[in-house]
């Protein structure tokens, strides 16, 4: 396959990176104030989880959209339309005044802000090399590593001190910025014309068909998923049924973000001394044992002060094996498809929401200390991604085999 020209104009990282933590705030901002919206829209809590897995499930399908659209008619211009219909959904929160239109103003926000992911990975892979882009995208994932801390904890503090309203007129400034500095300064990486766009649904099955982007994709799928399922389930843990108060329980994420910049840095250490796939491995079953662990105390009712303990050692184990697992994985995935990376982006950040979509509405229905439950929902996508991914690289290597026979 040839590769795309390179633009004559390198695109800034510090933007791209912004962006990408845009979309990361997106998602963790508001969740410190789902508790208090049951009173203020006078709802149960369901309906507000309802709005967490809707956010979830359009930010998930609006990637295959978004990445579609850029493989063919570039990058630029998916990326300023998706700004702006993330700004439009967080001026329809603003204003919302019931449960309904707060969701579809978050349905809004999460399917602009679906365009950041594919479209940034794609023009971060197309205008540098391989290898630069991997590192580069390792030190943006440690940039967005803490937004999931400092998004919470901005939010709990303006709903404990303020208005839940200020979370979103924040966001909705922030957003406009982004979008103004992309369109003054982001240059097109992916220029096309009618003649060289590729067919977008011939690529898209030839991408589900493809064996290495699989082995690497469920692997990325399965740990980004469960944490992002676990970080959205946590107000209606440590706020609602454990009593903390919401503008202190955030920090606790502290220790989860610091444990997954670990795990990113110790991940690319190791690549210049093993093979990826070993790492991806290692990854995987250290991210299994919080789940298994939570499971073996399944009949044991814990003070609250252990249970929130337990849970935030959970978290950090989930966390480091999700950080051993991005680099690798994300970079396997993609390699495959140099002139589809947009849509090869595409599919494994929709995988990812949606994974976190059902885990965040199962496991925010969960009250601890009854741990058991929750161990059981964080061992489950590991339990099927592990036996997948094996038999994967298994036909992998048999085909391998019949190739140098033959």
């Amino acid at each position: 396959m040839t590769p795309v020209a390179q633009p004559t104009r390198i695109p800034s990282l510090p933007l791209l990176a912004a962006s990408w933590m845009l979309a990361w705030g997106g998602m963790k901002l508001s969740l410190p104030a789902l508790p208090d919206l049951e009173q203020v829209f006078n709802v149960p809590g369901d309906a507000l989880r309802a709005t967490v897995t809707g956010f979830f499930i359009c930010y998930a399908l609006g990637q295959l959209g978004w990445g579609m659209v850029s493989d063919r008619v570039g990058r630029r211009a998916p990326l300023l339309i998706g700004l702006s219909l993330a700004a439009a959904g967080s001026a329809v929160v603003l204003c919302s005044e019931t449960v309904v239109v707060f969701g579809i103003g978050r349905c809004l926000e999460g399917l602009g802000l679906s365009a950041i992911s594919p479209v940034g990975r794609a023009i971060l892979f197309e205008s540098r090399t391989h290898e630069r882009a991997r590192k580069e995208l390792a030190y943006v994932s440690m940039c967005t590593a803490a937004i999931p801390m400092i998004g919470q904890v901005i939010g709990g503090y303006l709903v404990a001190y303020a208005s839940w309203r200020w979370i979103f007129a924040g966001f909705l400034v922030a957003t406009s910025l982004i979008l103004l500095a992309t369109w003054r300064s982001l240059p097109e990486t992916h220029p096309r014309t009618a003649k060289d766009r590729p067919r977008t649904f011939a690529t898209l099955l030839s991408i589900l068909g493809n064996r290495v982007f699989w082995a690497n994709a469920l692997c990325y799928i399965a740990c980004s998923g469960t944490l992002l399922g676990y970080y959205a389930a946590m107000p209606f843990w440590y706020s609602k049924h454990l009593g903390i108060p919401v503008q202190v329980y955030p920090w606790l994420a502290g220790f989860t973000v610091g444990i997954y910049i670990i795990g990113l840095v110790t991940a690319r250490k190791l690549m210049a001394r093993t093979n990826s796939r070993n790492l991806l491995w290692a990854g995987m079953f250290i991210a299994l044992v919080p789940g298994l662990g939570l499971m073996a105390i399944w009949t044991i009712e814990l003070s609250t002060t252990m249970t929130v303990i337990v849970l935030v050692g959970a978290s950090m184990l989930l966390a480091f094996g999700s950080g051993l697992v991005f680099p690798g994985a994300n970079a396997g995935a993609i390699k495959p498809f140099p002139e589809s990376r947009g849509l090869a982006s595409a599919v494994i950040i929709t995988g990812v929401f949606l994974v976190a979509g059902i885990m965040a509405f199962a496991e925010g229905q969960l009250h601890p200390p009854f741990l058991g439950p929750i161990g059981l929902t964080l061992a489950i996508p590991f339990l099927v991604a592990i036996p997948l991914v094996a038999m994967l690289a298994w036909k992998g290597f048999n085909s391998c085999l019949e190739d140098r026979s033959s």
